[in-house]
């Protein structure tokens, strides 16, 4: 499998953020995967893409969550903003044996984007059985906060598409797309002007875009890319594809 997937941890972004990067994929008749985390107007508008968008769940299970005090009450409360999702990436990428079993047993979301392999050649998605459900595992090689962190990160398509054959996923944020975000000071910066990050408007963050190479940077190369080759998938796409059994495989058995 050689997908390109981009998706979006929507992590409360403001509108204008979101629509940004919205413009830009539609223009170029790109498709992505929108993790959600709120209501908003600029949700709203995604929605009039099917045919580019894909609206999936972004869950923060972690303590003090505006989604819920439980995991079955936050995993109710972001299916109520997205009840047709089928695809998830929790917030913070947090996930055990217990939280997927509930994922599993109360939801009908099939694919589970929180496996971060960073960098990594010859990705492929793998299946997680449980009695009588599975949930397929979609692992990202590319997330724009985690590179930020990396001695020497890499902000150019060219080098990540050169590591290998594979599946590649990559995780932005809109809000770093917004500020090409090579490091966490302007967005730092950002939330010490608006700590309410959805609150924040167009003039708070004129002063905090970075003028180098950063996070829009690799955006705007693998749109462009994506574009002119037609390969982008969304999360849904390469679920579907993945869990139709290879004919050859069928009936395999373990021996």
């Amino acid at each position: 499998m050689h997908d390109i997937a981009i998706t979006m941890d929507v992590d409360w972004a403001p509108d204008f953020a979101i629509d940004f990067v919205a413009e830009r994929l539609i223009a170029s008749r790109v498709r992505a995967t929108w993790f959600v985390t709120h209501r908003s107007p600029a949700i709203e508008r995604l929605r009039q893409h099917r045919d580019l968008f894909e609206l999936g769940i972004h869950p923060n299970f972690l303590p003090g969550s505006s989604h819920g005090d439980s995991p079955a009450a936050v995993l109710q409360h972001c299916m109520g903003l997205v009840q047709d999702a089928v695809a998830m990436r929790t917030h913070g990428l947090v996930q055990s044996t217990g939280l997927l079993r509930e994922v599993m047993t109360i939801t009908p979301i099939i694919a589970d984007a929180s496996l971060y392999l960073p960098h990594t050649p010859a990705l492929r998605p793998v299946e997680f059985h449980w009695r009588a459900h599975r949930l397929l595992r979609i692992p990202h090689f590319w997330e724009d906060d985690f590179e930020m962190e990396r001695p020497h990160p890499c902000w150019h398509w060219a080098p990540l598409q050169a590591i290998g054959e594979g599946l590649k996923v990559l995780a932005f944020h809109p809000i770093h797309v917004l500020l090409n975000s090579a490091g966490f000071g302007p967005y730092e910066a950002l939330k010490q002007r608006v700590p309410v990050l959805h609150q924040t408007v167009r003039n708070d963050v004129a002063a905090c875009i970075f003028q180098g190479e950063g996070t829009q940077t690799l955006f705007t190369e693998l749109v462009g890319y994506l574009a002119g080759t037609g390969r982008a998938r969304r999360i849904r796409d390469i679920c579907e594809r993945w869990r139709t059994p290879a004919p050859e495989l069928s009936g395999a058995a373990c021996l």
